[in-house]
């Protein structure tokens, strides 16, 4: 009994496996006939370009939850016995700095394709869209430094210090990003050889920022008028006078971006064609941060044990770019 039963499970197993072997081919054979004459009729392209893009002139906001010299251990021992400086920290100094346009080299590479011929019934005008990957690295070489302009919350570095600050300025050094974009594309009807199009993308900017700064307090003590109505007045402005904030940093920050683009393909071959594009990349804020490399001169913290770190954060706007290139592209013909 049990080998026959045996016997006729296996019979029914080989029976579907047999169904199943003539099926699959049908089916893979009817997803096939319904996908690859939209692949026929796809029209794929790659390629890149090359040009030059203008960066505006970029304003760098900064801040700080510095407490001031007065409240630095380092500069003044007795700070415990001034009012405010051990309580919870607030926002310490703000400042701004303006930078000029830069003008630097632009490279990218795309690759699409449009349906051309999938709309034929909508009279094409679907079908004269196209959607698009590209990449473009941005590289603007600012090496430029700047006076710095103090907010309201600065403590040593505020209008009313100008006589003990002898130097405060900010540098920008380069903003570079790595840019993956998703475009999508209208062509307009060919006149000849040339066709005209605009397009728009969003897309995710890898960026890196260089960035440092540099303040220095008058080397002589009498020119130091913070803690001047302290107890230890003539300790704190020795310990002040020719003090130095500095930094050197590599800030990076991931940013959504943006873009309109426009310009006109001039047909070399029924597959190669060279064209002008132009676009404006939007980005939002750059945002980043560290502790100062030095701070006063001596580590970028308010208490000798270390229990008071101080940090610094950097916005940078108005880093938009507006560029012009040459763009080479490959299209095979249709079959």
């Amino acid at each position: 009994m049990v080998t026959v039963l045996t016997a006729y499970v296996a019979e029914v197993a080989r029976m579907r496996l047999n169904r199943l072997n003539q099926t699959y081919p049908l089916v893979i054979a009817a997803i096939g006939s319904m996908l690859l004459p939209s692949v026929a009729r796809a029209q794929f392209h790659l390629g890149g370009d090359v040009g030059i893009v203008s960066t505006s002139g970029p304003q760098l906001e900064g801040h700080d939850n510095d407490r001031g010299g007065i409240c630095d251990e380092f500069i003044n021992p007795l700070f415990a016995d001034v009012p405010g400086c051990t309580d919870p920290r607030r926002l310490g100094d703000s400042w701004m700095t303006e930078f000029d346009s830069e003008t630097d080299v632009f490279v990218g590479a795309f690759a699409g394709y449009s349906l051309r011929d999938r709309f034929s019934n909508s009279k094409g005008v679907l079908g004269r869209f196209r959607l698009e990957v590209e990449y473009f690295h941005r590289s603007s070489t600012f090496d430029a430094s700047a006076d710095v302009r103090f907010g309201a919350g600065a403590s040593e570095f505020a209008a009313d210090h100008a006589g003990e600050v002898v130097l405060s300025r900010d540098r920008l050094g380069s903003i570079t990003g790595h840019n993956v974009f998703g475009n999508l594309y209208f062509d307009f009807p060919k006149r000849g050889r040339l066709t005209p199009y605009v397009g728009v993308g969003v897309g995710v900017a890898f960026t890196e920022v260089g960035y440092g700064a540099l303040g220095l307090l008058n080397n002589d003590p009498a020119r130091i008028v913070s803690g001047a109505d302290l107890p230890n007045a003539e300790q704190v402005r020795r310990n002040l006078a020719g003090t130095v904030v500095s930094e050197q940093a590599k800030l990076k920050d991931r940013l959504l971006g943006y873009q309109a683009l426009f310009g006109v393909d001039w047909a070399l071959t029924e597959s190669m064609s060279l064209g002008v594009k132009g676009r404006w990349v939007g980005f939002d804020t750059f945002q980043d941060g560290g502790a100062w490399n030095l701070l006063r001169s001596h580590a970028s913290n308010l208490r000798l044990d270390g229990s008071e770190p101080v940090s610094y954060e950097i916005k940078l706007d108005d880093i938009e770019l507006f560029g012009v290139s040459l763009a080479l592209k490959y299209q095979p013909s249709p079959k």
